[in-house]
């Protein structure tokens, strides 16, 4: 994880103020970003990334935005549900909290609780 990811991942939240509390934490190589407790949106190599539905994904792709990929062994895989923001669209206060927000109410649709570990033996 790089320290970069997580000053850019206090400045996103700075700039989502209007989403109300929202927090930032590890995530596998970057940071996620966090309402409660879904997350909506994720930093990986210094690119912001928001869960999208078709729509969003739409209009994000219209302004240059791409599907998040990562390599494996074998082949690159794209994940759909998650879309870059471009940088300029990052400076666009309005923009960006619009998305933003619609982010949200996207990952809120499809959060399920994790399922609470029931009281077990104790290992010795």
């Amino acid at each position: 994880m790089s320290g970069t990811d997580a000053r850019f991942a206090a400045s996103v939240v700075d700039q989502l103020t209007p989403l109300g509390a929202l927090t930032y934490r590890r995530f596998f190589s970057g940071q996620g970003i966090v309402s409660g407790e879904v997350q909506f949106a994720m930093i990986i190599d210094g690119v912001l990334y928001l869960r999208t539905d078709p729509d969003l994904a739409a209009r994000m792709q219209a302004n240059g935005a791409q599907p998040f990929v990562y390599g494996t062994r074998k082949r690159d895989v794209t994940v759909s549900s998650y879309w870059s923001v471009p940088e300029e669209c990052i400076d666009d206060a309005d923009l960006f909290v619009a998305w933003a927000r619609q982010s949200l109410a996207v990952a809120r649709q499809h959060w399920k609780p994790r399922a609470k570990k029931a009281p077990g033996k104790t290992k010795r």
